[in-house]
């Protein structure tokens, strides 16, 4: 029987439901390496001894029978870890373009919904003798605010070092027709139990259960709401990326998070409103009828697991001051709009309307998640993710890392995403936008890499 750890939230089985052919919601991280690079039979190796200690590496989703209840992980049969590692060999001179491309070409595809979600490439022939791993997981495997759990697996703090490792968990046989087909209604009655005993607590206590209402209210207007107006960051997408970024001194960005009296977050919102504001008005935009909206994901604790992170549980929505000339303008707008965002309580609010999904009939859930998008949501037209890497430098294979980069998809109908991650005194802000509705993204990255220079400049 299928425990209740193996069970999918209902956020997470959203996540799969949305993906299309052109909209793949995988992360990604990209690691830049010293060479000289291993084979691609030792590289192999290192990785399957890497995420044999990880259960979750070799399981895969299984759907209920009819759609009657949320997916579950189960153990891959047969699972092998060489099925997962690919290598590919840049054409010389091996640039910093071509890797670009080469990474916007391997991370485009949608992993294989009946597989474990998850690949790792070897990427040789960069220039200066480097090397480079680009690792891809579904966003349902994600832990939380890390964004690199896989990448964590085959990284040391040494170049001889190892990794802790968990002891290796025995795989379990896949539950039977009969199992699942007891399993759904057993859960389904746990989820009517929850939701009456919700009623109970709500009969109670109608002071909290209303403040829980409004919660939910706000959350729903925060995520569903269509308020934007018409902007070429918003609309349908191509199955193409581009895919691009830029690095500053992580010290001198907190120095000027400092002397600000604000969070190196409000500084990374503050680069990406000056950055969009080069990029629209290169393009000829009237930055007079342009809002700019960005959501925010917020990762919190999990109740079920004390000491863990879950997934994306809440978000803030932040409107981005484009229309600001002078940068620390821009950042003092930014620094009160979090605020008020956080004043208002939209984080309790978005986690409020995502735990009460976790309530609903999976069906239900489906035919929800379906309508949402298909609807061409009108809320965000920007995607702005903060993580957080390894604070000192890592080794692979023996190798040093010497940039480890992110990579965020774009998906219903945002063209534009942007996640700044730290490791090793480093800070490095990646974009990745849709191909087709923005052939010019390059100029996204530069602008980000020249608004860096400015905010981070003492």
């Amino acid at each position: 029987m299928p425990r209740s750890r193996d069970r999918l939230s209902a956020l997470d089985s959203l996540f799969l439901r949305l993906e299309t052919g052109a909209q793949s919601l995988h992360v990604g991280t990209v690691l830049i390496l010293e060479g000289p690079a291993p084979s691609p039979e030792q590289f192999l190796h290192h990785v399957a001894e890497r995420v044999a200690s990880l259960p979750i590496l070799a399981r895969r989703v299984l759907q209920m029978p009819f759609g009657l209840g949320r997916p579950i992980w189960v153990d891959a049969e047969g699972f092998d870890a060489s099925d997962h590692v690919h290598h590919y060999r840049l054409d010389e001179p091996g640039s910093g373009d071509q890797l670009r491309a080469a990474v916007a070409r391997l991370m485009a595809p949608r992993l294989d919904p009946h597989r474990p979600l998850w690949e790792v490439w070897q990427v040789d022939g960069l220039a200066v003798g480097r090397w480079a791993v680009v690792a891809k997981a579904h966003h349902t495997m994600v832990d939380g605010r890390s964004g690199v759990g896989l990448v964590q697996a085959l990284l040391a703090d040494g170049p001889g070092g190892v990794p802790t490792a968990a002891p290796a968990a025995q795989p379990r046989p896949k539950p039977s027709t009969v199992q699942l087909a007891v399993d759904l209604p057993v859960w389904a009655a746990g989820l009517a139990l929850r939701t009456l005993r919700l009623a109970v607590r709500s009969l109670l206590a109608p002071r909290a259960a209303l403040q829980k209402l409004r919660a939910v209210r706000l959350g729903l207007a925060q995520v569903i709401r269509p308020d934007l107006p018409p902007s070429v960051l918003n609309g349908p997408l191509g199955a193409e990326r581009l895919w691009g970024w830029a690095t500053a001194d992580l010290a001198a960005v907190q120095r000027h998070a400092r002397t600000a009296g604000c969070t190196v977050n409000d500084v990374f919102l503050a680069v990406l409103a000056g950055a969009f504001r080069r990029f629209l008005l290169d393009r000829g935009e009237d930055l007079r009828t342009v809002v700019l909206r960005t959501i925010v994901p917020v990762a919190g604790p999990d109740r079920r697991r004390p000491g863990a992170v879950r997934n994306l549980t809440s978000a803030i929505f932040v409107e981005l001051p484009v229309q600001l000339t002078d940068p620390a303008a821009r950042l003092a707008a930014v620094m009160a709009r979090t605020a008020e965002q956080k004043a208002r309580g939209v984080a309790e609010a978005t986690a409020a309307f995502v735990a009460m999904a976790d309530h609903l009939p999976a069906p239900l859930l489906a035919c929800a998640g379906t309508a949402y998008g298909r609807a061409r949501q009108g809320r965000v037209n920007v995607a702005a993710t903060n993580l957080r890497g390894p604070g000192q430098t890592q080794y692979l294979a023996s190798c040093r890392v010497l940039a480890l980069i992110p990579w965020v998809p774009v998906a219903l109908d945002v063209r534009a995403t942007a996640a700044m991650i730290s490791y090793a005194g480093a800070l490095t802000v990646a974009v990745t936008a849709d191909a087709q509705a923005l052939p010019d993204a390059d100029r996204l990255v530069a602008a980000v890499g020249e608004e860096l220079a400015l905010l981070s400049d003492d």
